[in-house]
């Protein structure tokens, strides 16, 4: 009689063979696997599937027993055929738990992902079992290093791995010396976004930030977090001090470090301060305190590269938002930045207020993202009061600001009727009841529903702005046009309030 396990197992691959679209991840246990039986039959399941985008490769197997559940080569050789000749699966991310694994198994699975022909993202956990994490990691990176990619005639030249994430490693000297020699410092290498989250560093941090940030890096997305006692360590804040010149990383995430002193706040902002290619930055859900959010304001005030910023869930209140709004205003002929998330935090009034400035004073600014904070009626006020005048602003988000009432609400749907910019818009409230959101969100969808009409009015598609004469006729031409279906449907809903605009528009068109 078979298991229970089996039945779930044989469900799941009649799943994924029979194509079903709500299955889009397969999550497959070592410890179950007899032989490489299993693995064959979801290697065959995969290749009349193509909704099938994840599988985690998980060991839930006790040490005692690790000789008999883990990746082996034969394991490997399994796999190859679902992974390259099935050129049409979905499959575009793969997660693998190392535990017990052989280095030769390591290295050939690492050789058979980066061949794969659409899988761009690696997930490579380790959790118990490895004695010498720098044995499997060396193993790893040679596979990668070594794989030869898809001819660029039989598949897209721009598949393959791009993105490498490591966790619960430890991470020496040497296995960040063979990191860089296979991957992170070969130019040639596609793999140029990196994640070491989750993993215990033991190596200087000068060492760690010449790696990843010094002038032999080839990466352009670095990622860090969950490096709690790392970050203790640190007291030399020289990790970030090589991010000043660097110029091949466009993104950088700090997320959930476990602790981020104000010295090593002061660092990275000294040196996004001097560099110029930097263009996304992310320090998320860090304990962080007054000291080391206002460190962080000179890269609001100097650089000119940054083009995204999130900021989300790291204790900002009014103080701090004043100060990063302040250095924003004094930096507005000069910076790049368009969108600034601040979600979670714990800004107020005042500091809606400062916020509400750089909408009219950056004219880059095209999105603020301010969902769960403390903002009310007067905070709310001062934001309507800058959507009203702001003609660059894109998208703005105010939702679970719990102590925005009517009042707030009004003054925001008041703005909306007279801005012209606004893509996207929400404040969501769980106060209101059911009628009132309703009541909420059809004015705001109409407002933009205007926007999105008024948007295609101002550029024709002949590249030439519409004077108001012919205003009209290309209203019609819209309403009428059976290849825009979308302004057609629009019409009907916004007439009367596109009536009520005409002068409103007619003034933000060009001369």
């Amino acid at each position: 009689m078979k298991s229970s396990t089996d039945l779930n197992f044989q469900r799941d691959i009649a799943r994924v063979k029979h194509n079903d679209p709500n299955l889009t991840s397969f999550l497959f246990d070592f410890q179950n696997t007899v032989g490489r039986s299993r693995l064959r039959s979801l290697a065959h399941a995969l290749r009349s599937n193509d909704h099938i985008s994840q599988i985690t490769f998980i060991n839930t197997t006790p040490k005692d027993q690790s000789s008999d559940y883990r990746l082996r080569t034969d394991h490997v050789s399994a796999l190859e055929e679902a992974l390259l000749i099935n050129h049409h699966c979905a499959l575009q991310t793969i997660e693998v738990n190392m535990d017990f694994a052989s280095p030769v198994a390591a290295k050939e699975f690492g050789k058979l992902i980066c061949r794969g022909s659409g899988i761009e993202n690696l997930h490579v956990s380790a959790s118990s079992g490895i004695d010498d994490s720098t044995v499997i990691i060396e193993a790893l990176a040679q596979g990668l290093a070594l794989a030869t990619p898809p001819e660029e005639d039989e598949f897209d030249s721009e598949c393959g791995l791009t993105k490498l994430k490591l966790s619960h490693f430890d991470l020496d000297r040497d296995a960040i010396n063979v990191l860089c020699s296979n991957i992170i410092h070969q130019e040639q290498s596609r793999i140029k976004f990196v994640d070491l989250s989750g993993n215990n560093f033991l190596v200087r941090g000068d060492l760690l930030g010449e790696a990843l940030f010094g002038s032999k890096s080839c990466l352009e997305t670095v990622a860090l977090g969950k490096n709690e006692e790392f970050w203790l360590g640190m007291f030399d804040p020289s990790f970030f001090s090589k991010l000043a010149r660097n110029t091949t990383l466009d993104t950088l995430l700090l997320v959930d470090m476990g602790y981020f002193s104000t010295r090593q706040a002061s660092a990275l902002a000294d040196a996004l301060c001097h560099n110029t290619t930097l263009q996304e930055l992310h320090i998320e859900d860090n304990a962080m305190n007054e000291a080391k959010l206002l460190a962080l304001t000179p890269i609001f005030r100097h650089n000119t590269s940054l083009e995204r910023v999130s900021l989300v869930g790291n204790n900002i209140g009014d103080l701090e938002a004043i100060s990063f709004a302040e250095a924003m205003c004094d930096n507005s002929a000069a910076t790049n930045l368009n969108h600034l998330a601040l979600n979670e935090n714990c800004i107020g009034e005042f500091g809606a207020e400062a916020l509400a400035e750089i909408l009219l004073e950056c004219k880059t600014m095209k999105s603020l993202s301010l969902t769960n904070n403390d903002i009310d009626d007067l905070g709310a006020m001062h934001i309507a009061d800058a959507i009203s005048q702001s003609r660059t602003i894109e998208e703005i988000h105010l939702d679970e600001n719990s102590n925005i009432g009517i009042e707030g609400e009004e003054a925001l749907l008041r703005s909306l009727r007279r801005n012209m910019s606004l893509q996207r818009f929400s404040m969501m409230n769980d106060k209101n009841d059911a009628d009132r959101t309703l009541e909420v969100n059809d004015e705001i969808d109409k407002c933009l529903r205007m926007n999105k009409l008024a948007k295609k009015l101002m550029k024709p598609d002949w590249d030439k702005p519409i004077p108001p004469a012919l205003f009209c006729d290309k209203l019609a031409f819209l309403t009428t046009c059976d290849r825009d279906h979308e302004a057609k449907g629009q019409v009907g809903k916004v007439f009367s309030v596109l009536r009520a605009r005409m002068d409103i528009l007619v003034s933000h068109m060009p001369p």
